[in-house]
């Protein structure tokens, strides 16, 4: 993907710099402002806007060796060219604007924090634990707020301690993550297909829920692999099969899709794992969908690293918003230094969280519980103040 970055008195003057040089679809990934000491033309404020685009027919051969790959843009390649590995229009408009979106409210957060005054001793002590692990300004904010209600409200209750404003902060995070059984289909089978971004973790998942006794307890389960590209995909579930008596079929083409549910047709869960690929590269969301129709799942799962950034993290649900998951899982929680991130997805999305994976251990590392696990990774603490 080509990222670049451009520099205004203003949003406008800079998103008008990007479609000037990369086209009308560019997407807007980053945006901060700041007031140099050097005066600036304008209003006094300078404006960092970092898009990006993923190149497709750039000619490399010409490009110098002393430039970068993700600099050099030919003089001759048309605009258009560059957008073309875009999944469609469309999709590439929802991640755009579901970028926007949370920019906007962070911008509107900042906003209420200048004009108001701030949060007392110790809710303001929680805001900043929140926010460096990770957490979006406008979600701590908004679990700060509900923790101050609660503690003070309307009463005339005295002085709250930093350990009474932890409890009832916990509480306030557990309820952004309710736990909802997941539906049980009328159809006697259920599908449930994994989906995601290579790296993400599917695999793994895979052969977690499948062995997870509180997940599927008396139901014969049976594993569709479609992930049948990257050497050695399937050891682990080729294991995992044996020691549980779980039968794994490899479909290769989308004729196989058919005949492997025919063939678990006595099962009662079907856990699908599918290739990862990124929702940027062309054809990998119109292939997911071919997938999707011949499967008819009674639940699709967006399986997203918890590595990622919080802008990747939102970007890559907005693209995949277009295959209508039924919910998402957070994998590798152990393997970020801002757990709080996870935070950011529950808001405003439409997508609960089923699970969340922290550790290899299988299937001990899969927590149904979502809230209790993400308190346990979350450093909220009043030790060491």
């Amino acid at each position: 993907m080509l990222f670049k970055t451009y520099t205004a008195s203003s949003e406008r003057e800079a998103l008008s710099l990007a479609k000037e040089e990369l086209g009308e679809e560019v997407m807007i990934l980053e945006l901060k402002r700041e007031r140099p000491e050097t005066p600036v033309d304008g209003n006094g404020q300078l404006v960092t806007l970092k898009v990006g685009v993923p190149p497709r027919s750039i000619n490399r051969t010409t490009a110098p060796s002393s430039h970068n790959r993700g600099d050099y843009l030919p003089p001759e390649a048309p605009k258009s060219s560059l957008v073309k590995s875009l999944p469609s229009r469309d999709e590439a408009e929802a991640a755009e604007l579901f970028l926007l979106r949370k920019q906007l409210r962070n911008m509107k957060a900042q906003l209420r924090a200048a004009r108001s005054c701030p949060f007392l001793e110790p809710f303001d002590f929680c805001f900043n634990l929140l926010t460096e692990a990770g957490t979006p300004d406008h979600i701590a904010e908004l679990l700060v707020m509900r923790t101050e209600e609660q503690l003070i409200g309307m009463s005339d209750a005295g002085p709250v301690s930093r350990g009474e404003a932890m409890v009832e902060l916990k509480r306030q995070i557990t309820y952004l993550f309710p736990h909802r059984p997941v539906k049980r289909s009328r159809r006697k089978q259920e599908v449930v297909v994994i989906v995601g971004p290579s790296g993400a973790g599917k695999t793994s998942l895979t052969a977690k829920m499948a062995s997870h006794q509180d997940l599927y307890r008396d139901r014969r389960v049976g594993i569709i692999s479609t992930d049948i590209f990257r050497a050695g995909a399937n050891a682990g579930l080729k294991s995992i099969g044996k020691i549980l008596s779980i039968p794994i079929i490899e479909a290769r083409q989308i004729d196989d899709l058919s005949r492997a549910v025919k063939n678990l047709a006595k099962h009662d869960i079907i856990l699908v794992d599918t290739p990862g690929r990124s929702p940027l590269s062309k054809g990998s969301l119109p292939d997911l969908q071919t997938q999707l129709a011949v499967l008819q799942p009674t639940e699709t799962l967006l399986v997203l690293s918890a590595n990622m950034a919080l802008e990747e993290l939102w970007l890559f649900t907005g693209l995949y918003q277009g295959i209508h998951p039924s919910g998402l899982v957070i994998t590798k929680l152990d393997e970020t230094s801002k757990p709080g991130k996870v935070l950011g997805l529950v808001d405003d999305n439409g997508l609960p969280v089923r699970y969340v994976t922290a550790g290899r251990a299988v299937p001990q590392s899969l927590a149904v519980e979502v809230g209790s696990a993400v308190l346990k990774r979350l450093p909220l603490t009043t030790k060491g103040d």
